[in-house]
């Protein structure tokens, strides 16, 4: 398995229908979204982690660039967005590798920390790949309206030291909508 990371610029467009096509597959409730663009919420990825397979996009994380304040502290932070792990290659832990791989790359970038928002259900997945929840903080984000909105309750959120080691305390404002 080829691990890959592509800066948004260098994608192509066959790279990008097949990873539109993929996240179709991982993600049907979305489909509609995803068949025409991979920025959820206007955030499109700075770059993005995919692992191959003879040339078949088998998984993919993109990575979102953004300065979040938490608390007093403004933190750049790497946000990840659609992560995926095709069906027929599920089950080989491929999500710690494909993770490490984005963490790994956000740390020589010069990120603070790595940020995440899944459904409870995924906290373990994430957890076994380092993430840490960030329980007691309201995320806040500008949603399309421009209003300042709470990260919805179906969501958790997690984080990845790289510069820093702890999170600082106080809630969190996304400064932009959520990725």
């Amino acid at each position: 398995m080829e691990i890959c990371i592509v800066d948004e610029n260098e994608i192509n467009r066959e790279l990008d229908c097949a990873i539109k096509k993929a996240l179709c597959i991982c993600f049907p409730d979305d489909a509609e979204f995803f068949s025409g663009s991979r920025a959820w919420h206007g955030a499109a990825p700075a770059w993005s982690v995919i692992m191959k397979d003879n040339g078949t996009v088998a998984a993919h994380v993109g990575i979102v660039d953004r300065t979040v304040k938490a608390g007093k502290h403004l933190l750049r932070v790497a946000g990840v967005q659609n992560v995926f792990i095709q069906p027929e290659y599920r089950g080989r832990d491929l999500c710690e590798k494909l993770m490490n791989a984005a963490m790994d790359e956000a740390l020589r970038r010069g990120f603070d920390a790595g940020l995440l928002y899944c459904v409870l259900q995924l906290e373990k997945v994430y957890a076994k790949c380092g993430w840490t929840l960030l329980p007691g903080k309201e995320i806040i984000r500008i949603n399309e309206n421009g209003e300042h909105v709470p990260l919805p309750s179906k969501n958790i959120t997690m984080y990845f030291p790289l510069k820093i080691k702890d999170f600082p305390n106080g809630n969190i404002n996304l400064q932009g909508n959520d990725w």
